[in-house]
């Protein structure tokens, strides 16, 4: 059986190493079936500075699309077409959406007597900003130890410093990535579980679930195995790696038959 992780994150969003790095790092974890699927953007796979023929995994092009559903509610795009004007101009407004937010939450920790700027955040066109580099602000400031405190206590739902996502619908975000000729894949459905309806989701384009993910027990991947079948979806393998300091630096590969990924194989390149 391949080894597979099709859901991993670089420096052109919220991962810590470049996009060939976490190519180098995938291909010595002996992961055969490869993804980078940075958040609202896909410059990552069009950035001249690598060649994936360097490499000898089988990549397909990714994407992560966080929606306004709820902040763990995420699609993943595979398969995309990087060409399609259209698409490229739907991601420049999510990543003005997502400056918006960050300059919101910088203003409510400056209110809670935080000296933090968004200067010092060094936003750049290219690159799609969020919490985690809010958060890694506040490490270096030294007001907290690492991401998962900085959520915690001031940026996850409903903390002090909390404002919600500006992401587009569920359904938008299925259609912008099939308009761009990809795969719309429910990402990490375990944190979503008890809020989903896989059959609404259906409706609207899903294609697939990323069913084996580093927190989904056994009992969580047998079950949406099987409701994966039901709805006649595809089956896919990540780990929402982050890379060192992220607390998120899994980039192991999950054995699963090519068969549960359906028509997504063919897109491997």
């Amino acid at each position: 059986m391949p080894s597979v992780n099709i859901h991993t994150h670089s420096s052109f969003s919220d991962g810590t190493l470049a996009p060939w790095d976490v190519l180098k790092r995938a291909q010595m974890a002996g992961v055969e079936f490869f993804s980078l699927t940075d958040h609202d953007t896909v410059d990552g796979w069009i950035n001249p500075d690598y060649s994936l023929d360097d490499y000898k995994l089988k990549t397909v092009c990714g994407i992560e699309i966080s929606t306004n559903f709820h902040d763990n509610l995420h699609i993943l795009g595979l398969g995309i077409d990087t060409g399609k004007k259209n698409f490229l101009s739907k991601l420049k407004k999510y990543k003005q959406r997502r400056i918006k937010r960050v300059e919101k939450i910088v203003e409510a920790l400056k209110g809670l007597g935080m000296d933090i700027s968004l200067e010092e955040l060094s936003i750049k066109d290219n690159f799609s900003y969020g919490r985690p580099h809010i958060a890694d602000c506040l490490i270096k400031k030294h007001i907290i130890r690492n991401r998962k405190e900085a959520f915690q206590k001031y940026l996850g739902h409903e903390k002090q410093a909390y404002v919600p996502s500006s992401g587009p619908s569920i359904e938008e975000a299925i259609k912008v990535i099939k308009e761009a000729g990809g795969y719309a894949v429910l990402a990490h459905p375990g944190a979503v579980k008890n809020l989903i309806n896989l059959e609404e989701f259906k409706e609207m384009g899903l294609d697939g679930i990323e069913a084996f993910y580093p927190s989904h027990s056994g009992g969580v991947v047998r079950h949406f195995i099987e409701e994966a079948k039901k709805l006649s979806l595809f089956i896919v393998a990540g780990t929402d790696f982050h890379g060192p300091g992220s607390g998120r630096d899994d980039l192991r590969g999950f054995d699963i038959e090519e068969t549960l990924m359906g028509k997504l194989r063919e897109r491997f390149l």
